[in-house]
């Protein structure tokens, strides 16, 4: 089954409807990787019936890498593919919208440590 990626704009909405039910409980984790366009793994070799290992052609290099962007929250999953001539607007958009949507972080209590005095 192969998986079915949204267009940019359809999903830096989705991912704003995730952000929104994640703000009083729960959290979205985002990941980014480079993608190669392929939907299986690199071929393995096996070793056949009579012993000897089978031959191996590997899969052809693409001519241009695009970014994979992920989203995963409680319940849902989403994710794009961000081509390379539109990964600079992308870029700028995706930024901002996470600079935007970071304001509901916890601010961390610092303790203060207590200083013993030295008896002499």
């Amino acid at each position: 089954m192969a998986a079915v990626h949204l267009s940019n704009e359809v999903f830096m909405s989705e991912l704003t409807l995730m952000f929104h039910n994640a703000r009083t409980s729960g959290e979205v984790v985002t990941t980014i990787k480079r993608y190669d366009g392929r939907t299986r793994p690199h071929p393995k070799p096996r070793r056949l019936k009579n012993g000897k290992m089978s031959k191996v052609t590997p899969l052809p290099e693409p001519d241009e890498y695009s970014c994979l962007v992920r989203a995963k929250s409680k319940n849902k999953k989403i994710s794009t593919v961000v081509s390379a001539a539109d990964a600079m607007k992308f870029q700028l958009q995706f930024a901002q919208f996470l600079r935007s949507n970071m304001d509901g972080l916890k601010k961390e209590k610092k303790t203060k440590k207590k200083v013993k005095k030295a008896t002499q």
